[in-house]
């Protein structure tokens, strides 16, 4: 009880010393306006540059040694994925086709013998010695074809491909290059009958359209974005794909990339200065309204008898202008845009009281 008592004692005081946050009286030198609604918040202007993923540039490597047959594209083409780029001939990849092929051979009629001495065995037709040797036969030509049938993917052929020599037992001739992704070709090394090295360079495959924005943003602004979020360069929209987890000591900036929603919007290590808004409801107000009080921004709302501090989020300025938001502001809400340094003087001059 005396519990009980002691808490509602300690509420009681705390209530009557606090102070609400307002100004009693007109003052004649304060003046008002009322605040812009606004859907569009201006965040800043920013340079930003072009980044290409990782994934958007390919570079097409020789898979094996050979000649070039035909060369299906130019430089500077545009191309889809999946477009036939090249095709190389390669006698060292058909000499170990043959190899394969008669390893597929050789192990498909020790197969057969092995299952035809096996009854003959087990019915002492046949002495063990000629059943284990045939057994050991298989087993060798078993172990040369799986190597081969690894050897063939690591000379350049596809899985698919070995599996077709496989099941068809012949050879591919030809070796089929295909573009990996639709993109541009920005390097080409080859032209039809060059001899090729195994892993030599034959030309680079870069999708100039999935370049990204990276822009550095400081860190007031990147708190409040998320993945996801769609921003706009003036009329143009932009998706913020990831935000850094990390801040740049120097600058205590985020880096944040972008991704336009128009094609060709940025070239690969293209610099822009760009105006970045961002689509939310929002009040402008005049720079001159805004105050700092207990270390938080506010603002001076005009009253019936006086005027009240009201404490609100910033999400953007420009060099006029700050874009707020607060629930106690509405479009009829008259804002303190001149005087508001003094209001603030008279408040703390009333707390100190």
């Amino acid at each position: 009880m005396i519990k009980k008592l002691t808490l509602i004692l300690i509420i009681s005081v705390n209530v009557l010393i606090a102070k609400p946050l307002y100004i009693e009286g007109k003052n004649k030198m304060v003046q008002t306006l009322k605040p812009e609604p606004t859907k569009s918040v201006y965040l800043g202007s920013f340079l930003a540059q072009g980044h290409l993923p990782a994934n958007q540039t390919f570079r097409i490597d020789t898979p094996l040694e050979g000649v070039v047959e035909k060369l299906k594209v130019s430089i500077y083409e545009t191309i889809s994925k999946g477009k036939l780029l090249l095709v190389i001939k390669s006698p060292k990849i058909l000499e170990l086709e043959a190899t394969y092929i008669n390893l597929l051979i050789e192990k498909e009629y020790n197969a057969n013998e092995v299952a035809r001495l096996k009854p003959l065995y087990e019915a002492s037709v046949v002495a063990k010695k000629q059943y284990l040797k045939a057994q050991n036969t298989l087993a060798k030509y078993e172990t040369q074809t799986e190597f081969y049938y690894h050897l063939l993917q690591e000379w350049g052929l596809s899985k698919a491909q070995v599996q077709d020599i496989t099941k068809t037992k012949k050879p591919i001739p030809q070796i089929k290059i295909y573009a990996p992704i639709s993109g541009k070709i920005t390097d080409l090394n080859v032209f039809p009958k060059m001899y090729l090295q195994r892993g030599e360079h034959m030309m680079t495959l870069l999708n100039e359209q999935s370049a990204h924005l990276e822009v550095s943003l400081p860190l007031s602004i990147a708190r409040k974005l998320k993945p996801g979020f769609t921003l706009y360069i003036d009329d143009n929209p932009v998706d913020v794909e990831s935000i850094a987890a990390e801040v740049d000591v120097r600058t205590q900036t985020v880096a944040v990339h972008l991704l336009p929603k128009e094609e060709s919007y940025i070239m690969p290590n293209e610099k822009k200065n760009i105006k970045l808004f961002w689509p939310r409801n929002a009040f402008k107000i005049s720079v001159s309204s805004i105050v700092k009080y207990n270390n938080k921004s506010a603002l001076f709302i005009e009253k019936k008898s006086g005027y009240e501090l009201v404490y609100i989020d910033i999400l953007g300025r420009s060099s006029s202008k700050v874009y707020v938001d607060a629930p106690e502001i509405n479009p009829l809400s008259k804002i303190v845009v001149s005087g508001a340094i003094s209001l603030k003087g008279a408040l703390e001059g009333q707390d100190n009281d």
